[in-house]
């Protein structure tokens, strides 16, 4: 892809043209063609140095609509996972370093090798994953130029048509040879050391194979459940960050909105436990104050109160003009199996009557024992899958031995599903 001499790249903008005003005529710059791929950076252990990662491509914006990255132009591998492709890994728009692609693995699946066994390979299922080195960005800053790769004839459009080849992604520079190298016919110069060799502090050592830092990271094959994940975006175009992520306004309004997604998301469970015959885990007992009186009047006993565990909450910003968006994930613990997962996504109205009310766009609720009808609707990030300075959502749909990823984008009340890629298992 056309590298970008930055993490977070500078940002081209068409001109428009104009020709003389006697001409009665103008002329505009064709649109500009964004390609632009998103993939998931799945990793165990610390970031900076993970013990095993992969990367899972998910979308490729190219010709003005979304692929499938897994399966785009896969042969003999996807567009997306060509080696020397740079990936910078976000969050929420904001660069937190890149993955350096050098090698790609085709997984073989249990229905693509049921497919083989019956002799059945006209449409077998295929599982592609990225394996490279993750540079955080202050070793990004050190490496070496980035640039646009030359484009194998396999990947090109068709000479026949005229149309031109599909830009590459943004690459890394395979010379290794820096911008700021001093010219090779420069004079050159000798200074003496100042110590002795053997006694200076910085004398270099030599070893055996690549440097620690300097080797690809183990490859990530299996779904262990202590999993990170952050979005992967690889684009053909120099482009500047656009950070997606809203601070909170006061010091107080985070529990406040917390507090009212609490309020939303537990009648949603009570009603899906009650529908679905299970037992919530019981809350713990509160502490008595005093003594307590039985009374004489029979009342029904009331429903056990719904116990919130593992909640997140994140707050974005989706456009420019957008409203405040916010990502709530909880799960209610059952007497036996479980736990429910619950996934909110709700926006806060700007005015009227009903001003600060969280307005729900997307709601999603199951558990343990029903992954297989509805998947747990699990968020990955925020992301701008088109280059249009407009965020959708990233989440994964795992179901109990497959997974997927979806795109959502809030243009209304509802979100609307954009993107779906095929079955991971």
């Amino acid at each position: 892809m056309h590298p970008r001499p930055s993490i977070c790249g500078l940002l081209s903008i068409s001109a428009l043209l104009l020709s003389p005003l006697h001409a009665q005529t103008h002329k505009v710059d064709a649109p500009e063609k964004v390609t632009r791929a998103i993939g998931v950076y799945e990793w165990t252990g610390d970031l900076a140095h993970p013990t095993a990662a992969r990367l899972i491509p998910v979308s490729l914006f190219i010709d003005g609509h979304l692929e499938d990255a897994g399966v785009y132009l896969a042969q003999p591998v996807p567009f997306a996972l060509q080696a020397g492709d740079v990936y910078s890994i976000e969050r929420a728009g904001q660069c937190i370093g890149t993955l350096d692609l050098d090698s790609v693995r085709d997984i073989v699946t249990r229905r693509s090798a049921a497919k083989a066994n019956d002799n059945d390979n006209d449409n077998p299922i295929r599982a592609w994953y990225g394996y490279g080195r993750f540079l955080a960005p202050a070793e990004e800053a050190r490496t070496t130029s980035l640039h646009t790769a030359a484009i194998p004839p396999l990947i090109g459009a068709s000479t026949d048509s005229g149309a031109d080849a599909p830009p590459t992604l943004r690459h890394r520079n395979p010379t290794g040879k820096s911008m700021h190298q001093k010219n090779d016919q420069q004079p050159g110069y000798v200074t003496p050391p100042t110590t002795p060799l053997n006694e200076d502090p910085d004398r270099p050592t030599l070893h055996r194979g690549l440097p620690a830092d300097a080797a690809t990271t183990p490859q990530l094959t299996s779904l262990p459940p202590n999993l990170h994940q952050a979005v992967a975006v690889s684009d053909a175009a120099n482009r500047a960050p656009h950070v997606f992520t809203r601070a909170w306004t006061t010091s107080t309004e985070r529990a406040e909105t917390l507090r009212s997604l609490e309020s939303l998301a537990r009648p949603r469970l009570a009603r899906y436990i009650a529908f679905n015959k299970l037992t919530p885990a019981a809350a713990p007992n509160p502490t008595s104050s005093g003594p307590s009186f039985a009374s004489t009047a029979k009342k029904p006993a009331p429903p056990p109160p719904i116990v919130l565990t593992n909640e997140q909450l994140s707050a974005d910003t989706l456009s420019d003009d957008g409203l405040p968006t916010f990502i709530y994930t909880a799960e209610a613990p059952l007497t036996d199996g479980g736990p429910v997962y619950l996934t909110l996504v709700a926006q806060r109205l700007p005015s009227g009557g009903r001003q600060g009310e969280l307005q729900v766009a997307l709601s999603s609720i199951t558990d343990a024992a029903h992954l297989d009808r509805t998947p747990w609707l699990r968020p990955i990030d925020v992301v701008d899958p088109d280059a249009s300075h407009r965020a959708s959502l990233l989440f994964e749909l795992r179901a109990q031995s497959s997974r997927q990823f979806a795109l959502y984008r809030l243009l209304t009340a509802a979100a609307e599903q954009t993107f779906l890629t095929g079955v991971i298992e």
